[in-house]
């Protein structure tokens, strides 16, 4: 299976640091990676759900979706890393020897979050996303200098005790399952968690939602707990950034989703989980409109953006009903898109202009025309235009919000978006127009436009949802609110 792929793949890259061997074998992995999970995937939709191993790999529908952003979005990203790396070589940023190791790195990333969305087993998912924390700890301070150590420190410290906060809430839930399900790992499993839901002590379920809401929400990035956010992106190799703030993000989400199911089936009802989501959300949104109107660096712009969007999702699925959760499940999968696209085209362009601060970067149109309209592209997917797929979505959000009779937090919440979007407009129009610096070298290939595929995908979606994928959605809905 794919989890096989990517350890095989990432003990394969130890071998040899050549940049031929490189390619062949990151080229060869992402072929079986795309196989094999497309397998499971169109396996999952077309039964409801798959198994292997007699049920130790286990997929649903909420599983199938998370599967096609890992695998989508590392490919992307790792063919990107390709030429992206070789560059940071020869620029003698890296020295050659070191490739090696971030290939091994990234496929073991890339193992531990499949492993997340693979396992029926709400202990082995949080061994999966510890995983998924010590191994791009070593990829957040891959480049070795003073600041990027310090985010790497600051990430691992503080995921680290989010990811304790977790540990105890998966236990306290363990302790309330254990007495009808057995002393066994049966009692983490949620698959049978449902039947016995009525069943559970609310106390230790209450208990152990808080805990946990906290320790996976450090990790998502909700705000209070998303100081570790900014840096670690804006420290990170541009392909990791694309990685953590298009996946790792979304299965620390996936993870508070299973508790969510869960626990609109116990006596708690769907109220309980749903408003702290709620509240996590409001105030993820809220306090980065002013981080991304003053922000100079442009990672660092888009971390910020990350944890907006987080929010945004929060809101859909706390709100929890049909539309709105159907809108954040396709939010889910554009934001990975559209996020993954921006990293890796402004990773290129801060390669080519050798700074992150948004100041000195002016005339991309003049100097970089296909890497400017990548950008704008970017742009409106990001902030939710039409007619981008992230409209759609973000649409269905706050209708959500106003059929709820929730007018002022549906009217706050377009405020918000609002003003985000004039903060991107006004961003990135600064870098977009003006004089360019003498020290450019103008000139590209059109290939570079190859990049944009994600964000063209993004605006496909905005005009046309297929009918195979308004079904996955559909089924996805029906997990998150109905149980398995």
């Amino acid at each position: 299976m794919f989890i096989g792929v990517a350890v095989i793949a990432a003990v394969g890259m130890l071998v040899s640091a050549k940049d031929t061997y490189l390619k062949l074998l990151n080229s060869v992995a992402l072929v079986l990676l795309t196989l094999s999970g497309g397998w499971t995937i169109r396996q999952t939709f077309t039964q409801g759900s798959y198994q292997y191993g007699q049920g130790i790999l286990y997929w649903d529908a909420l599983s199938a979706l998370l599967l096609s952003v890992i695998v989508i979005i590392a490919v992307y990203v790792i063919l990107f890393s390709l030429a992206y790396m070789e560059k940071e070589v020869h620029e003698k940023k890296l020295p050659r020897t070191r490739l090696k190791w971030y290939y091994f790195w990234i496929w073991i990333f890339i193992a531990t979050m499949l492993l997340v969305v693979s396992t029926p087993n709400l202990g082995v998912m949080w061994v999966g996303i510890e995983g998924t924390t010590l191994a791009t700890t070593l990829l957040v301070g891959f480049y070795r200098n003073k600041k990027a150590v310090e985010a790497a420190w600051k990430y691992l410290i503080l995921c680290t005790v989010g990811i304790s906060f977790a540990l105890l809430g998966t236990m306290l839930l363990f302790a309330a399952a254990a007495p009808h399900l057995g002393q066994s790992l049966i009692a983490l499993d949620w698959r049978m968690l449902p039947k016995v839901a009525n069943q559970l002590d609310l106390n230790l379920v209450r208990l152990g939602v808080l805990f946990t809401l906290v320790g996976y929400g450090a990790k998502v990035g909700f705000v209070p707990m998303h100081a570790w956010l900014p840096d670690a992106h804006s420290q990170a190799p541009s392909p990791v950034s694309a990685l953590l703030s298009a996946v790792l993000l979304n299965c620390a989400l996936y993870a508070i989703l299973r508790w969510y199911s869960l626990t609109r089936l116990t006596a708690l009802g769907p109220d309980f989980m749903g408003k702290i989501l709620m509240s996590f959300g409001f105030l993820s949104l809220a306090l980065m409109v002013g981080f991304i109107l003053m922000q100079k660096d442009v990672k660092r712009l888009l971390a910020y953006s990350s944890v907006e969007h987080m929010g945004i999702l929060a809101i859909g699925f706390g709100l929890g009903t049909k539309e709105a959760v159907w809108g954040a499940s396709l939010h889910l999968l554009l934001h990975g898109l559209t996020k993954a696209n921006l990293f890796v085209i402004i990773g290129s362009l801060v390669q080519k202009t050798g700074t992150r601060q948004m100041p000195r970067m002016r005339g991309i149109f003049k100097v970089w025309p296909y890497t400017g309209i990548i950008m704008v592209l970017g742009l409106l997917g990001i902030t939710g235009t039409p007619p981008f797929g992230t409209f759609r979505s973000e649409l269905s959000i706050l209708a959500g919000l106003y059929k709820m009779d929730h007018p002022l937090l549906g009217f706050l919440a377009l405020l918000c978006l609002t003003l985000i979007f004039a903060g991107f407009l006004y961003h990135f129009l600064q870098m977009l127009f003006g004089k360019p610096r003498e020290s450019y070298q103008a000139g590209e290939s059109v290939s570079t436009l190859v990049l944009a595929a994600p964000i063209l995908v993004v605006l496909v979606l905005g005009l046309f949802i297929p009918q195979s994928l308004n079904q996955a959605l559909n089924q996805v809905v029906k997990v998150i609110l109905g149980g398995v």
